[in-house]
């Protein structure tokens, strides 16, 4: 069997939600023994809140939690107890690499914190946060909507007539998890070079600011705030942007010589020497006549996926604006099994996003996530010694 890129990294994850599971997703969607400790009973957060098949609330059939801890191992522990927390203080001697976001502080009052790496010295320690470890702000609680506007990204994104609204989904939280990811690996590396573990410190406010060059660069060479472009109008106009076809939406780039293509494209080439094809200011001043006489109608009569194929022929990049039910019939999405099927243990066999890049040599595989408190007996007893008589105690206690 071919070995993964991470076969023999072994991750211990504290972690919740979004951000930190997500960056320990990727540790073990390709190959890396990823042990994720939850509380007993609840576990972590994201369990309960789904989606969930049939909309009936099941903590082992959520699906955001079914997607970010897939590959993992479940442990269960109470940190807050001093069985609970040395349960995971032993857990943490035998990891490369300890991935925690809970506020600054806490774990380190349980003996839980970056001074672990004073007994383990090639330990890395990765702490996310809101705003990073350090600073005035350390202390304060956030979500995706407040790290939005805190990191400045929500500022750029505004509709005329609106106030400014932050990105579909989390996606701050997961920025903050790839940044994360991407950092680990960095300090990973250098502990292999050197044999020198550390101490990693992510912010999630500040890799959602510096995600967006336009937005701190603009200030700092040029002295201004960079304004964003208000759009007047949520569909396109004047031969650019999203237009309406018979089965939805088709974003519209004509590309370099576009308008003598985009001619081309709506059956005309004698077009390119109409005015409006031919001068840009002629045609935004007539961006309205310019698609009632030639966009709508023919964009109208046709169904998006048929416009994309015929301008890409041309060489013109547009593009379907699909919906998430078009993906999981995408021929590219099934071509590269990018969304295949996978059976959890309670949700029963669903399709589900797969690793984003193929390695030719150690190929990321896709597996189900754990349930909770699955792999005590497998840790516990395997990885650490202890007898199962002694996690039947735990468990009675409490600490598992």
């Amino acid at each position: 069997m071919t070995e993964e890129a991470f076969t023999g990294l072994r991750v211990l994850d504290l972690t919740r939600g979004i951000a930190g599971p997500y960056c320990t997703r990727w540790f073990a969607e390709f190959g890396a023994e990823v042990i994720k400790v939850e509380a007993p009973g609840a576990g972590d957060p994201s369990r309960a809140a789904g989606p969930f098949p049939g909309d009936i609330p099941d903590p082992e059939a959520s699906g955001l939690f079914l997607y970010l801890n897939a590959r993992k191992k479940s442990v269960t522990a109470a940190i807050e107890t001093a069985a609970g927390a040395a349960l995971a203080r032993d857990l943490a001697r035998e990891a490369d690499l300890f991935v925690e976001d809970f506020a600054p502080g806490v774990l380190a009052s349980h003996g839980l914190g970056p001074g672990l790496r004073d007994a383990s010295p090639r330990l890395v320690y990765l702490s996310i946060s809101s705003f990073g470890q350090t600073g005035p702000c350390r202390d304060y609680p956030a979500t995706d909507l407040t790290l939005a506007a805190a990191s400045g990204t929500m500022s750029d994104r505004v509709l005329a007539g609106r106030e400014p609204v932050r990105m579909g989904g989390s996606q701050g939280l997961y920025i903050a998890g790839r940044v994360a990811f991407i950092s680990a690996m960095a300090a990973l590396l250098h502990r292999d070079l050197t044999g020198e573990g550390q101490w990693v410190d992510l912010s999630e406010m500040e890799a959602a600011a510096v995600n967006d060059l336009a937005l701190p660069a603009t200030y700092a060479y040029q002295g201004v705030v960079h304004q964003p472009r208000r759009r007047p109008a949520v569909r396109g106009r004047g031969g650019l942007g999203r237009y309406p076809c018979r089965d939805g939406w088709v974003d519209v780039m004509p590309g370099v010589g576009g308008m003598k293509k985009l001619a081309t494209l709506l059956g005309d080439p004698g077009l390119a020497s109409h005015p409006w094809f031919e001068d840009h200011a002629e045609r935004a001043q007539h961006a309205s006549e310019f698609d009632d006489q030639f966009m709508d109608p023919w964009f109208s009569v046709r169904d998006g996926r048929e416009i994309v194929a015929l301008a890409q022929d041309l060489g013109m990049p547009f593009s379907y604006t699909a919906g998430i039910g078009d993906l999981f019939e995408d021929p590219q999405i099934a071509a590269r099994n990018a969304l295949p099927a996978v059976e959890q243990a309670r949700a029963g066999t669903h399709r589900m996003p797969g690793p984003a890049a193929a390695l030719s040599l150690t190929p990321g595989l896709v597996g189900r996530a754990p349930t909770l408190g699955e792999h005590n007996s497998e840790i516990y007893c395997g990885h650490l010694g202890r007898a199962p008589a002694e996690l039947a105690l735990l468990r009675a206690q409490g600490a598992i």
